[in-house]
């Protein structure tokens, strides 16, 4: 479950993603009244069952079998702040290559925490593009085909929506990358996640590469996420 709102008076709507089906909404009808609603907190993992009235277009919760309740996601502010906005990228994706986002974001779901929230965050956002095909390996120019030069700070082609050398900038170094943060998306992306959360970064690079990675992405899907100016705006009190 990554999206429960109210609706109605004693009613929730909750935005499930699943692996074949993309992202289903389905009511919960007198959630906010009967103890005999079922009821599930958010970013649950679960088997949900579900009753489809085709001819009125509504999917409303009969049942569910827990998975994982995830508990870690909501045990902070960081955490809660984190899985929400990758939350709102798997909707801004509109269920879209669902088996790859369910599976990436179950993993994350599972190794949040608040000490590697934003290195998990800057994990899905650049996996999530890559998936997406709006990220190149990092070592090539997706513009002109260039290799880049290790020492080379990388800009941003707006007709690709994608990082570029900075011959092929297209936005006058308004969203640059730096080499080592290259160095470390490129290697990164190049292992799986848990081996990906052991690369060794310092606090102010991780603090650096999660900007860049959430205005690369409002960039890239020309999208503005309203998670990350949360997120954004606690990171700096840390």
């Amino acid at each position: 479950m990554i999206k429960s709102e109210r609706r109605k008076e004693h009613d929730r709507q909750l935005c499930l993603l699943s692996p074949v089906w993309g992202l289903k909404y389905v009511t919960v009808y007198g959630a906010q009244k009967s103890r005999r609603a079922v009821k599930a907190s958010l970013y649950t993992e679960a088997v949900f069952h579900i009753y489809d009235n085709r001819e009125r277009h509504q999917a409303s919760l009969v049942d569910l079998n827990i998975i994982s309740i995830h508990e870690n996601c909501l045990s902070s502010l960081q955490t809660s702040f984190a899985a929400s906005l990758m939350s709102e990228i798997v909707l801004t994706q509109r269920g879209e290559d669902s088996l790859a986002h369910y599976d990436l974001i179950s993993r994350c779901f599972d190794l949040l925490n608040e000490d590697n929230y934003r290195i998990i965050v800057i994990q899905f956002v650049i996996r999530v593009l890559a998936t997406a095909g709006l990220v190149t390996d990092f070592t090539h120019c997706p513009v002109c085909g260039r290799a880049y030069a290790d020492d080379e700070i990388l800009g941003f082609d707006s007709s690709l929506a994608s990082p570029c050398c900075h011959t092929c900038d297209t936005m006058n170094s308004g969203l640059i990358l730096p080499p080592n943060a290259r160095r470390y998306i490129r290697d990164s992306l190049s292992c799986q996640l848990p081996q990906a959360l052991g690369f060794i970064l310092s606090e102010n690079m991780q603090r650096r590469l999660l900007r860049y990675v959430i205005r690369l992405y409002d960039s890239a899907c020309s999208v503005m996420l309203k998670s990350a100016a949360a997120l954004l705006e606690l990171d700096s009190l840390d």
